[in-house]
């Protein structure tokens, strides 16, 4: 990947190695990502800004330019030469961390729930970030919903390749490996890309997570598919009074959504509360940010699944 000129990663089986190159020029780089684009005869410009397109010997090449991310970010994926049978992917260790799926609470879940009981909420907020769960943060403007969100994003370990998605930039996001993907409110941008483009094009770009900032419009719908494609790990925040009605509101912007206008009330909120794992209640008391309430109940979760 490339997520700056002069520097690209490789991720080999140790993880993520670093490199720096002081020929991947801004300039280069351009006339490469529009090289890859012709390729499949498509064109890649600042009011087209996103490509998906594979290179000549088969690798798959995303490329977002500016102003649909931060910077310009390329991401070229390697497809497998190498075809395994069973046995030999057991002796990989393929199934070895197998687990019978019987609806038991995990090891996680459990001391979750006994750091929740305790209320070390400095531990719980460790363990729930670093076991990917998927943390929605609510309150009013100014309550600190921004604030805590940036404190959970310090936790993220720095081996992870985040992806944020935005209007405006807000997240801080200290990890090497980041791309910072924007859109335009109401489509008054000079690209006219929204979150379902960028979400398609954060897929495809090897992310450990893909964060939105913050839920409103039609990015509701979207966050549920981001949560729901093997990605978990989600920090975001949005406008409600309650961890109750966080989900309330959540449920209403994903049913005025275009993706979810179709689905049921009743599915769009038993489905909320199988991906959202916390819910984070902020107010503002006396001039000061204060979390007010905390929401983890994983054992409606596996209710709701049987």
């Amino acid at each position: 990947v490339i997520n700056r000129p002069g520097e690209l990663a490789v991720e080999g089986p140790g993880g993520w190695t670093f490199r720096e190159d002081k020929a991947l020029t801004e300039s280069w780089l351009t006339t490469l990502a529009k090289a890859a684009a012709a390729f499949t005869a498509q064109d890649v410009t600042p009011e087209t800004p996103i490509c998906s397109t594979v290179l000549p010997t088969g690798e798959r090449c995303q490329i977002v330019l500016p102003p649909a991310a931060e910077r310009m970010s390329l991401t070229v994926r390697k497809p497998s030469a190498v075809q395994l049978d069973l046995d030999a992917l057991a002796a990989q260790g393929l199934f070895d961390q197998v687990a019978i799926a019987r609806g038991d609470l995990t090891d996680v879940e459990h001391a979750l729930l006994a750091l929740r009981d305790a209320r070390d909420w400095p531990g719980f907020f460790r363990l729930a970030v670093e076991s990917r769960r998927n943390i929605l943060i609510s309150g009013s403007t100014g309550s600190g919903k921004t604030t805590f969100a940036k404190a959970l994003v310090q936790l993220i370990p720095a081996h992870e390749r985040l992806l944020t998605i935005e209007d405006a930039r807000e997240l801080v996001v200290p990890h090497r490996n980041a791309v910072h993907l924007l859109y335009a409110k109401d489509g008054q941008g000079l690209a006219k890309i929204g979150p379902k483009h960028l979400l398609e094009s954060a897929l495809r770009m090897r992310p450990d997570r893909i964060l939105l900032q913050e839920l409103r419009d039609g990015t509701a719908f979207y966050f549920l598919r981001n949560v729901n494609t093997g990605h978990p790990g989600s920090i975001t925040t949005i406008h409600a009074d309650s961890a109750t009605l966080a989900f309330e509101q959540l449920t209403l912007l994903v049913k005025e959504s275009e993706g979810g206008r179709d689905l049921a009330r009743d599915d769009i909120r038993s489905l909320l509360h199988l991906l959202v794992d916390v819910v984070v209640q902020m107010r503002r008391v006396e001039g000061r940010f204060r979390m007010t309430e905390v929401w983890y109940e994983p054992l409606r979760k596996r209710q709701l699944a049987s």
